[in-house]
């Protein structure tokens, strides 16, 4: 079993990385139990019930960020990805869609100290995804880029296959970001066949898309098509199955 310490937690709220203000975050995944106990039971009995996912983080404030948190209550279906390890490629990335609940700007008032926030989202329907980060983010893409080839394994008959991006920023005029998701019988990549095709991206956006299994190919990559007049982009791209 691998153990991690946790220095460099990637945290993408919706088209944002937010991650160098906060300090602490908790992604809470739960599941209601409803009583069904009947006469001629011995023992209390228990169905399970409905599912849920919050997400709670403090850090410090700061002004650039503060809007994006603000303006985002009570918006549903934001892209929330959360990178427990760091942010390289292959690494684990958690992803759901949240809407955010709640935003405290200031949380202490306390002569001397930071001035910091807390934050929390709530799930809506969505599942949360366990997968791995196929493109990284923090770096400035003049020019289209492939992910490497992940053996991330076929999607049975009750499963999806989903696909989060958070596209950070973006430069140059008439900038154009596509991005495909394809998968492969072979770890060769012969004879892909495209799985997921996100909205053409030409400004900093999110976005979560799956398709429904069954799919037997087991190889999965990332082709993502930059165009336009002195472009660039930064994004990040996870993929996985649930």
């Amino acid at each position: 079993m691998a153990s991690y310490v946790q220095t460099n937690v990637g945290l993408y709220w919706g088209a944002y990385s937010l991650a160098s203000n906060f300090n602490a975050v908790a992604l809470n995944v739960s599941n209601a139990t409803v009583d069904d106990t009947t006469y001629g039971d011995t023992f209390v009995s228990h169905a399970g019930g409905l599912s849920s996912v919050q997400l709670e983080g403090e850090g410090y404030w700061d002004g650039t960020n503060d809007g994006v948190l603000e303006t985002s209550l009570g918006v549903e279906n934001t892209v929330m990805t959360v990178t427990p390890v760091d942010q390289v490629a292959a690494s684990p990335a958690i992803f759901t869609n949240l809407m955010t609940s709640e935003y405290s700007p200031s949380t202490s008032g306390t002569v001397g100290e930071m001035l910091s926030f807390r934050v929390s989202g709530e799930g809506k329907g969505d599942e949360v995804v366990n997968g791995l980060i196929f493109l990284s983010p923090s770096t400035t893409r003049t020019d289209s880029v492939n992910s490497g080839v992940i053996n991330l394994g076929a999607v049975t008959a009750t499963q999806s296959v989903y696909s989060a991006v958070h596209v950070i920023r973006k430069a140059g005029t008439s900038p154009t970001l596509d991005i495909v998701v394809k998968s492969s019988a072979a770890s060769g990549f012969t004879s892909p066949t495209t799985r997921i095709t996100h909205t053409r991206a030409t400004d900093v956006t999110s976005e979560l898309k799956s398709t429904a299994g069954a799919i037997t190919d087991a190889y999965w990559k990332v082709f993502c098509t930059i165009d336009g007049t002195s472009e660039e982009f930064d994004f990040i791209i996870s993929v996985g199955i649930k």
